[in-house]
């Protein structure tokens, strides 16, 4: 049974992945980054997560329980959540400046990206999105090499980052 208080996630979810056997993934990631820019622009100019060294990270998902309630629910992790992380990897190998794009673990890392991302531009800042990790699926941490190296750091010291966290980026001030 599905508690009323996580009734409006689990819609959304079951809408990500309507969408997706509907429209198919490219269409359904525009929709989530649209979605995250919006909620962005809705809550102001702002960087979040917690600090270390110039880097910040954020130390737990901030969807992690209402995914992990979903898969609950349904048994699995979706296909279609695959198919769109599959697709924006496929997407951000072939994309010109790959230091922008994000790295992508859960299917709502895009949307989650895209809200840092526009209050940090409000804020006058650029969003460096290093790696991530997926608490659900307990599988290897996505890196956006890029980003890693114009931010100065190595992979090393984004993993013992994320050995306490989920997430790390970096703010770089706009010029």
């Amino acid at each position: 049974m599905i508690r009323l208080g996580s009734m409006l996630p689990q819609a959304f979810m079951i809408g990500i992945t309507d969408l997706v056997d509907m429209i198919g993934a490219e269409k359904t990631v525009k929709w989530l980054i649209h979605i995250g820019r919006e909620l962005g622009e809705t809550q102001g100019s702002g960087l979040e997560g917690a600090p270390e060294g110039d880097l910040n990270y954020l130390p737990i998902c901030p969807f992690a329980d209402e995914l992990i309630r979903f898969i609950d629910m349904f048994g699995e992790r979706p296909e279609e959540f695959k198919i769109i992380v599959d697709y924006v990897k496929e997407r951000e190998a072939a994309h010109k400046d790959k230091v922008e794009c994000p790295a992508v673990a859960s299917v709502l890392c895009l949307l989650h990206h895209a809200y840092r991302v526009k209050r940090a531009e409000m804020a006058g800042q650029k969003t460096l999105h290093l790696a991530c990790r997926s608490p659900l699926t307990g599988s290897k941490p996505a890196y956006n090499e890029e980003a890693i190296a114009e931010a100065g750091v190595t992979k090393e010291d984004v993993d013992k980052i994320l050995e306490n966290g989920v997430c790390v980026f970096k703010f770089v001030k706009e010029e």
